[in-house]
């Protein structure tokens, strides 16, 4: 059960919110399994916190508790502008990130376009009821074909580089509107996979040439 751990991680770190801390505290509590691996994951970080010289913990916990910490901060100084995006409150924002730390196909629509994996979510009252609201990960070097949009879109990059066919390239907190009818391509470009969010009115099509 890895999201059951890396929530133990979280819970051993601190860094959960008070109403996850809460079910996870008595799901530790009526469960002797939980408190032992709780234990362990403590004893491990206050080895880690104590020891003069740094101790190796076992390459699996290490990537857990790295990715527990690096989800947590990676996109905290965007929150309150996804909120707003979206129309969502910060927790349902995070739960939407969260599946950045694994893009599979148990959430994601993987290879929707080459190399670019979308994932759905509804927005909040004020975001129109035709809109398609979501996160776009596009792996590095990789494109989306020349598309032309249906409605307005809105992009908010969240990380990486993304580059369209006209040269203008664009960085992490960057918000670009792409009115109905524009017709564009982008890349991913840089050494990290482009993220975006993305509200996108009436859907696009792509264009042939």
């Amino acid at each position: 059960m890895p999201d059951h751990d890396n929530k133990l991680i979280e819970y051993a770190l601190g860094i959960l919110d008070e109403k996850t801390a809460e079910t996870l505290q008595a799901e530790i509590d009526s469960s002797a399994q939980n408190k032992s691996a709780l234990r362990d994951i403590e004893h491990v970080l206050t080895l880690l916190a104590e020891s003069e010289q740094p101790l190796a913990p076992s390459q699996n916990l290490r990537e857990r508790i790295m990715q527990s910490v690096q989800h947590e901060t990676r996109f905290t100084g965007f929150l309150d502008r996804l909120c707003i995006f979206f129309d969502l409150n910060q927790e349902s924002i995070k739960e939407h990130l969260s599946t950045l730390n694994h893009v599979s196909a148990e959430a994601w629509q993987l290879n929707a376009f080459p190399g670019t994996h979308l994932y759905h979510f509804e927005g909040g009252t004020q975001i129109a009821e035709n809109a398609d609201c979501g996160l776009v990960y596009v792996e590095p070097g990789k494109m989306i074909a020349a598309h032309r949009h249906l409605g307005d879109e809105w992009s908010f990059i969240l990380q990486g580089q993304m580059k369209e066919v006209n040269g203008a390239v664009y960085h992490p907190g960057d918000c670009i509107h792409r009115p109905a009818g524009s017709v564009h391509a982008l890349q991913s470009v840089g050494e990290k996979p482009l993220v975006f969010a993305a509200v996108l009115i009436e859907g696009l099509e792509f264009v042939v040439d």
